[in-house]
């Protein structure tokens, strides 16, 4: 079942984002070809319609993640989409992976305008990048791959902090708006205030060994940094998806 809700949510999301990336695409390509031209006025008008869809592009696909969750979840469309013999974990994962992959190519669409648009020579560049990568060791690999999955995760925990404060604003019957606006706000400051203490106790912890620490390679610093920055990403993440799961299990309220 979690299958066929992620394919009508790549279907519902897929009619806004693919002709909103083919008119990008469509832009920057005649943009680099403008630039052929002997004269400017084409090429600023090209490259400016370029960049205000570059911006689209991210305002859109963050609002599009708001608007499918509330839409389908939180209002009229939730008394539906609650009654459908499927799990309330199956309802919000689908959301967040289908959030997440377009996230993702928004991004990935969004730099590769911006690369055509200066100029950047591919062919080169990707010659150098794969010359670097060959002759980089297999421990570096992996600290490349463990980068990318924290990004992964980073835009999961993102998404679902997006979740969890809308799902709290049911809490409310009014403004429901500026209570996931203020949760989030609350979130934030509760999250960076847990780690500024947990920091300053670390720093005064006159018990841990700084002696082994700076003995260690920094291949080996680096993979405790990973895996302390992964497992707080963790709790964190599985917080907000416990909290979202709850409210809209337990204190569903629809609009």
């Amino acid at each position: 079942m979690l299958g066929k809700l992620m394919k009508y949510e790549f279907m519902a999301m897929g009619r806004i984002f693919v002709p909103m990336y083919a008119a990008l695409i469509a832009v920057t390509i005649i943009s680099r070809l403008l630039a052929l031209l002997p004269h400017s006025a084409p090429i600023i008008i090209g490259t400016t319609i370029a960049s205000v869809l570059v911006g689209a592009v991210g305002v859109i696909t963050f609002i599009l993640i708001i608007q499918r969750f509330m839409k389908n979840l939180l209002s009229d469309e939730g008394y539906l989409m609650m009654t459908l013999p499927v799990k309330t974990d199956s309802l919000i994962l689908s959301k967040m992976f289908v959030a997440t992959i377009f996230s993702i190519v928004s991004f990935l669409v969004s730099t590769l305008a911006i690369l055509v648009l200066s100029s950047f020579n591919f062919a080169y560049n990707f010659q150098l990048l794969g010359a670097w990568l060959s002759n980089l060791e297999g421990r570096y690999l992996l600290v490349l791959f463990q980068a990318l999955v924290i990004v992964i995760l980073a835009i999961f925990g993102s998404i679902l902090l997006i979740y969890t404060c809308m799902s709290l604003s049911m809490l409310v019957n009014k403004r429901r708006g500026l209570m996931s606006f203020g949760v989030f706000v609350g979130i934030t400051t509760i999250i960076q205030i847990i780690v500024a203490i947990a920091t300053t106790i670390f720093a005064i912890n006159h018990t841990f060994d700084y002696t082994r620490f700076v003995n260690m390679s920094y291949f080996a610093i680096g993979q405790l940094v990973i895996l302390i920055i992964t497992t707080i990403a963790l709790i964190q993440y599985a917080v907000f998806y416990f909290i979202t799961r709850y409210m809209l299990k337990r204190r569903l309220n629809l609009l």
